[in-house]
């Protein structure tokens, strides 16, 4: 289906998004460190590894899911004969469903807020909406691939 081909594309670019995030907080923390043995700091270096840690987290989390990169509850499921690990899936990925279409809904509300109040981060004066924007966004493509599980149980979105 090409509706899922194309999110499989979105899926990985968020993926290289993340990659890129952690490799910039990375740079900044050393290159802050370096600096500061000079008593020359970079400005707001606090506030950047924070947005990028959290676009890091934000943007891995669908593609992990996507290709079942998660542990699964082996508790329950060496318990269970086929049909009750299919049951178990299928009640984990509506509960997931529930949980991160919530929490879409949520952080889509808070970036809203944070907009019309002008947040800003307190050393830097970037504007903080955007970041519970992209945690949104990201929650809405676990879903998707939450339903595409639900729709073809036991394979994986993406290969690894």
């Amino acid at each position: 289906m090409k509706f899922f081909s194309y999110i499989s594309r979105l899926i990985i670019l968020f993926a290289y998004i993340a990659g890129l995030s952690v490799l910039s907080m990375m740079a900044i923390t050393v290159a802050d460190v370096i600096l500061r043995i000079f008593n020359i700091g970079i400005t707001g270096a606090y506030d950047l590894v924070r947005a990028f840690g959290v676009i890091a987290v934000a943007c891995a989390l669908p593609y992990v899911t996507a290709a079942k990169g998660h542990i699964a509850i082996e508790f329950f499921y060496h318990k269970c004969n086929h049909q009750g690990k299919l049951l178990l899936d299928f009640l984990f990925r509506i509960c997931s469903l529930v949980i991160f279409g919530g929490l879409a809904i949520q952080t889509f509300r808070h970036g809203l807020s944070l907009y019309r109040s002008g947040e800003v981060f307190p050393n830097l004066g970037m504007p903080v909406f955007w970041i519970p924007f992209v945690i949104s966004f990201n929650c809405f493509l676990m879903m998707i691939v939450f339903i595409y599980h639900l729709i073809h149980p036991g394979k994986e979105y993406i290969k690894p």
